[in-house]
């Protein structure tokens, strides 16, 4: 068990904003932690950045009508050169679907055969998200928060989607899905009432809960969070590009 929890936190889906101070980091305790931003605007100043443990993504939320007019295939292309995680990007049913659709193949596009990690939100439009992934599948894709159908899991499980869960979802959800798929995420900071993440990273509550659910401890499925973002950087190319610190890690976990 302690050598499981002497891994960090490790949170593959929250949103820190691009002017975080090294202050404000540090009271992270050394959680790694998946940052994703909503407009390609808010990329460019998280660019910028060098943090040991944090990976800022390239992100046009599917929600935000202004980001998705800023994405190009050309773009999202140079963005990979810059930002080993392309997050938050994906479909939503606030919006019409068909300029989300073109938008998500156009990030496809820019992202096919790029060493990147993928963060796709999908609410209200699992089976629509599905499709554009089985048109233009990729190595890297991680569903985040993903409620689809049991069927549904299991297409994106045949796809090679990983998924990152939280401890809003309910049990039945967080079943569903392979363990040897799971990641975990808090989506800091929304719906922070029932994932009970106080910060970026606050992972403790979804460790008990899938410890619960699998019958077994949190500290193992901590090292079930390593071991599955192990083999997914190892098959999405992405291991080299990750900071030093967590490399070791994944290299400790696996």
């Amino acid at each position: 068990m302690s050598q499981a929890l002497s891994l960090p936190r490790l949170d593959c889906h929250a949103h820190v904003a691009p002017d975080v101070t090294r202050a404000q980091i540090t009271a992270l305790d050394g959680a790694f932690i998946f940052a994703m931003t909503r407009s390609p605007a808010e990329a460019r100043a998280a660019a910028r950045r060098s943090d040991d443990t944090i990976m800022w993504g390239y992100g046009a939320h599917p929600g935000v009508k202004t980001s998705l007019a800023a994405v190009t295939v050309e773009d999202v292309r140079a963005a990979t050169q810059l930002h080993v995680l392309i997050g938050e990007v994906g479909l939503d049913r606030s919006t019409a679907l068909q300029p989300q659709q073109v938008v998500l193949d156009s990030i496809l596009e820019g992202c096919r055969q790029q060493p990147v990690l993928i963060s796709l939100h999908s609410t209200g439009r699992t089976a629509d998200l599905l499709g554009a992934l089985e048109r233009q599948p990729h190595a890297g894709a991680i569903l985040h928060w993903f409620n689809g159908t049991a069927s549904e899991i299991q297409r994106a499980a045949d796809v090679g989607c990983y998924f990152s869960v939280n401890a809003a979802m309910t049990d039945e959800g967080l079943t569903l899905i392979p363990l040897d798929r799971i990641l975990p995420e808090t989506d800091f900071p929304s719906s922070r009432r029932s994932t009970k993440a106080k910060i970026p990273g606050d992972i403790d509550f979804l460790e008990a809960r899938l410890a619960a659910l699998h019958n077994t401890s949190p500290a193992e499925i901590r090292q079930v969070f390593y071991r599955n973002l192990a083999a997914l950087t190892q098959r999405s190319g992405t291991r080299h590009r990750l900071p030093p610190a967590l490399q070791q890690a994944l290299a400790t976990a696996s």
